[in-house]
């Protein structure tokens, strides 16, 4: 095969553009700290860290959900322990007015509870940015007044029975509400929900009827022993959602360690590379110097 000066300077040319790029190669990995820059640098390296960033970001995910999740408990905790406050107020009051012979302190003692009632509607329609607290999936207020002019009315549940569930990995799910009908109604049909009891205990201090005050009592201990279990039931759903963040939490360290395994580069072995490279670029653009150099126009002088 006949081998040309032309042919020569070409297959150098092609030789040096070759080791320019494994040269600009090295200086970008070591640069960067990534040893893959596209997938033709390693499929299956690449294919390993595409499945880890999925990974990361469904642990990401599943870390919000968390943190949402535990915006739900805590706020529903609060809430229902102030009610719960309230309510000990409340029989605080109805026990003291049976001693009570003061028509003025008596009044006091309606107005209080009104008051407590009232603040119970608000509590039972608290909100978490546009949703109920205590409505389940329904939209709107949890409770209302079945006459809004009458402010001793009946109070009425609007929510439903939906479950407002936040997955906080692969295969837990965390339930984060609790419904209303269930903390503030009675689900047997003998029992009074809590603002009937709230009413009746106005009305009946109101009429100095202290024996059936008295039975009042107890419909107000049944109404905080719902609030107690809807509590624990919420505490038991933080400390899942609690549990969840840690093991996230060491999954994200994992997948992170594993992923900077797959994808950055060892940097001793990043800087021989570096200097390899420039020692071949260098006598590459020797040899091309040497085999230029020479020509037919050089013998004929």
């Amino acid at each position: 095969m006949r081998i040309t000066q032309q042919a020569m300077t070409y297959q150098t040319l092609q030789r040096l553009q070759d080791r320019l790029t494994q040269l600009t190669n090295a200086q970008s990995s070591l640069g960067s700290g990534k040893r893959i820059h596209k997938p033709s640098d390693d499929p299956s390296a690449m294919n390993q860290a595409m499945s880890l960033r999925s990974r990361q970001a469904a642990s990401d995910q599943a870390a919000r959900n968390a943190s949402d999740g535990l915006l739900w408990t805590s706020l529903a905790d609060s809430k229902l322990q102030t009610l719960l406050d309230r309510l000990h107020r409340a029989r605080e009051l109805a026990i003291r007015s049976g001693t009570v012979t003061n028509a003025a302190e008596r009044s006091a003692f309606v107005a209080e509870l009104r008051s407590i009632r009232d603040e119970a509607i608000s509590i039972a329609n608290s909100r978490i940015g546009d949703r109920a607290l205590f409505a389940g999936t329904a939209d709107g207020d949890a409770v209302a007044l079945q006459d809004p002019l009458d402010p001793s009315s009946p109070v009425l549940y609007l929510g439903d029975d939906g479950e407002v569930v936040r997955r906080v990995g692969p295969k837990d799910e965390i339930r984060v509400n609790v419904n209303g009908d269930r903390v503030f109604f009675a689900t047997d049909p003998a029992d009074m929900d809590l603002f009937a009891v709230l009413q009746g205990l106005a009305d009946e201090i109101d009429a100095n009827d202290h024996a059936q005050v008295q039975n009042l009592i107890g419909e107000v201990d049944k109404s905080m022993d719902r609030i107690l279990s809807a509590l624990a039931g919420l505490g038991a759903a933080s400390n899942r959602i609690e549990a969840a963040e840690r093991r996230n939490a060491d999954e994200k360290l994992s997948l992170q360690d594993h992923l900077s395994q797959v994808e950055s580069v060892d940097v001793a072995e990043a800087i021989m590379q570096l200097q390899l490279q420039q020692v071949a670029y260098e006598a590459t653009l020797g040899a091309l110097a040497r085999s230029i150099q020479p020509s037919l126009i050089d013998f004929l002088r």
